[in-house]
């Protein structure tokens, strides 16, 4: 509880990789962008997290596991299927942190990866979703313009005419920022790196994670049951900070919905890994496991169709974002236009719009925005309710339009995440 006997905000994933990389004695070089996490914070976070020895040391080693798409009450509910995650969170009930945090908005994989690696929230990164109006576009497109899916830019694949996604998003990473304490580079440790990142072989080099998560080796593992492996070698050879991606889940849960039987033999496989993982790493070692996002499953009789209703359509040149957070562009991005578009959607659409703003408003839930940010944003974005969507197929593929599995919005199932911090 607070001074005022609210309760303590939650951690939030800005933190998470700061907070590690103290927790594994390391230390983050000061750097001038806005709204990225200092060294003094990582390491009050670190302290009230349980991250450091008695003395204020780090700890052998530390793997961050990422488990794209496992959300808190996604966890919650399918725990009995997961008993070495069940141990871990009610460990956690116990921790001086709490099994649970908060990601940044919109609870996108785009957007919260990059603000897991640069501890800045999107409103500063300009990675504001899943697909944005394409950086390389004059954004004042005149009246009459229809939307289409060669407008927008994938801020996943970085396909098509984009820009260099290290040179538009600038803020360094946290990887970028590492130094042992006596320095840049430390004590000569030969070859030996600060931090490497275990995932899918393709991520290396990808566009997201140039943007997001660029300066730490990184290591292709395919399969899921190879990655534990790969993390207790690189610990083993010295290597004080370990990211290990998991994207399984989320996959699936897009293809058959996280109630899924095949959503939870991928938590079940999940499981397993991290079993493995404790197994291998050498003891002593810190396993902090968090997500990007939760999921809510969608069905046909809660998608809202852009291009068939006249009221969501009228002063609408553009869409981008997600179907659970939609941005809408304007003629000319008219702010006067915006605002009349805002109070039309939000009177139409009632209970199943959560929130209902302009780009003015956004910084509310984006965080501040930034040159990067309001290039591309939408005029108007619409965050969806329960389990509602927004498509419109001149945008968005069949496929996308179909997908049972959905995040993005504000509601607890997509905004809380799992904060499980064991130690072997």
């Amino acid at each position: 509880m607070t001074a005022a006997g609210a309760p303590a905000p939650l951690p939030h994933l800005r933190q998470v990789l700061g907070a590690a990389a103290r927790g594994a004695g390391l230390t983050l070089a000061p750097v001038r962008a806005p709204g990225v996490l200092s060294d003094a914070e990582a390491h009050r976070a670190a302290t009230s997290w349980g991250l450091l020895e008695a003395d204020g040391s780090g700890a052998r080693g530390t793997v961050v596991v990422l488990v794209d798409g496992l959300g808190l009450e996604q966890l919650q509910q399918r725990c009995g299927h997961a008993p070495t995650l069940r141990s871990w969170y009610a460990a956690a009930q116990s921790g001086p942190v709490g099994p649970r945090a908060t990601t940044c908005c919109p609870s996108t994989t785009a957007a919260a990866l990059t603000t897991l690696g640069t501890s800045a929230l999107p409103g500063a990164t300009g990675m504001v979703g899943y697909a944005v109006l394409n950086p390389r576009l004059d954004r004042n497109l005149p009246a009459g313009t229809i939307p289409h899916h060669e407008q927008n830019l994938c801020l996943i694949t970085w396909e098509g005419q984009a820009p260099s996604p290290r040179a538009w998003q600038d803020v360094p990473t946290i990887f970028e920022r590492l130094e042992r304490p006596e320095g840049p580079g430390g004590p000569s440790r030969g070859s030996v790196p600060l931090a490497v990142s275990i995932g899918p072989a393709r991520f290396a080099g990808s566009g997201l994670t140039e943007a997001g998560l660029r300066g730490a080796k990184h290591l292709g593992a395919n399969a899921m049951e190879s990655r534990p492996a790969l993390a207790a070698h690189a610990l083993r050879q010295g290597v004080p900070l370990v990211y290990l991606y998991v994207g399984e889940l989320d996959h699936t849960g897009h293809s058959h919905g996280w109630r899924s039987a095949q959503w939870l033999t991928q938590l079940e496989r999940l499981d397993a890994a991290m079993a493995e993982l404790m197994r291998r790493v050498p003891r002593g070692t810190r396993i902090i496991l968090t997500a990007d996002h939760g999921m809510v499953d969608t069905d046909r009789s809660h998608r809202i169709d852009v291009s068939s209703d006249p009221v969501l359509a009228r002063d609408v040149v553009a869409v981008a974002g997600e179907p659970r957070l939609t941005q809408l562009y304007v003629p000319g991005s008219d702010a006067d236009l915006a605002a009349e578009v805002a109070r039309r959607w939000r009177e139409h659409l009632g209970p199943r719009a959560l929130w209902v703003g302009t780009q003015q408003e956004a910084d509310a839930h984006l965080g501040p925005l930034g040159e990067r940010a309001q290039s591309v944003l939408g005029d108007v974005l619409v965050a969806m309710n329960d389990t509602w969507v927004v498509v419109d197929p001149r945008v968005h593929t069949e496929a996308a339009i179909a997908m049972p599995g959905v995040h993005g919005s504000l509601t607890p199932a997509e905004m809380r995440i799992p904060l499980l911090i064991t130690r072997t």
